[in-house]
């Protein structure tokens, strides 16, 4: 779910977009480089626009510097009130820069009318909020939110806390990517029993480890060209600057001899290990070799 917007110049202009009129003076940009955002980083045809001031789930913008004819930006919801007022605003800077046409949802309409439903958004932005919330706690199954730094999961805690104010969903957001970690994601492998997944453990660096790993998605088999699929998982625990990792023990292992007190909740699907320092990835390898 996500509001599309295209941007069009006018027939006989030619006039580029700037960046700067794209992120005016209080959003910031960056490209997904594994899984999490790099920031200041530009794809070649598309880059996420984010508020580092209220970070939410950020909105997409395709765009090059030598583009002229058209600029399209998605959305997605839920999002959040300062976020759809920061989107809201770019399209304003951008039609009017352009004097363009406005194109919503495959359907025309004027600037005017377009900042005019602002309101009406953001109501039906709560609605959608309440709506995943309930859904969680309904069903029992966590929802996955693909976000401005990376992805948030969700769960029956989150669902709850959303439906009695649905401004904590804001607040959420933004919390849980001001954070200075890194985003786990797996490196794959080819073994004797098939493709194995290896997740890195570094010495002082605050990290986010998935309690269930998992393939992330649209990793794609090169032998199939079908979803890849992974059934053994690894730690391999690593002293900063060393070439070799201490031991390779399968991820269940990892998360048995991993003291609870170090697994700090983030949200639904992930913890965070912030403190975890030479000597505690050595007593880890002993507990595994003993």
């Amino acid at each position: 779910m996500a509001i599309d917007v295209l941007i069009k110049q006018k027939l006989f202009s030619n006039k580029t977009m700037p960046l700067e009129v794209i992120l005016g003076n209080k959003l910031h940009y960056g490209d997904y480089v594994n899984y999490q955002l790099e920031i200041g980083v530009m794809g070649e045809t598309e880059f996420v626009a984010y508020n580092p001031k209220s970070i939410g789930r950020g909105f997409s913008v395709i765009w090059n510097p030598k583009e002229n004819k058209s600029i399209s930006l998605r959305l997605p919801m839920p999002s959040t009130v300062q976020e759809i007022k920061d989107f809201y605003e770019a399209v304003e800077r951008m039609v009017n820069y352009w004097n363009g046409k406005l194109i919503v949802d495959d359907h025309q309409m004027t600037l005017a009318n377009f900042i005019q439903g602002f309101d009406d958004m953001v109501n039906f932005n709560r609605k959608v909020i309440k709506e995943i919330s309930q859904r969680v706690l309904d069903t029992g199954h966590s929802q996955m939110l693909p976000s401005a730094m990376w992805e948030l999961t969700i769960g029956e805690r989150e669902a709850k806390l959303f439906l009695e104010n649905s401004n904590d969903y804001s607040k959420w957001l933004h919390e849980k990517q001001s954070l200075g970690v890194n985003y786990k994601v797996p490196r794959f492998f080819m073994g004797p029993n098939g493709i194995f997944g290896v997740y890195l453990l570094f010495n002082d660096e605050p990290s986010l480890f998935p309690y269930r790993p998992m393939v992330p998605f649209g990793i794609t088999d090169n032998r199939t060209g079908k979803a890849l699929e992974c059934k053994e998982w690894q730690l391999w625990p690593v002293i900063k600057g060393d070439k070799s990792s201490l031991c390779k023990m399968e991820y269940d292992q990892f998360m048995n001899l991993l003291p609870e007190s170090k697994k700090k909740k983030y949200d639904d699907n992930r913890f965070l290990l912030d403190d975890f320092t030479v000597e505690d990835l050595k007593e880890l390898v002993l507990k595994y070799k003993k």
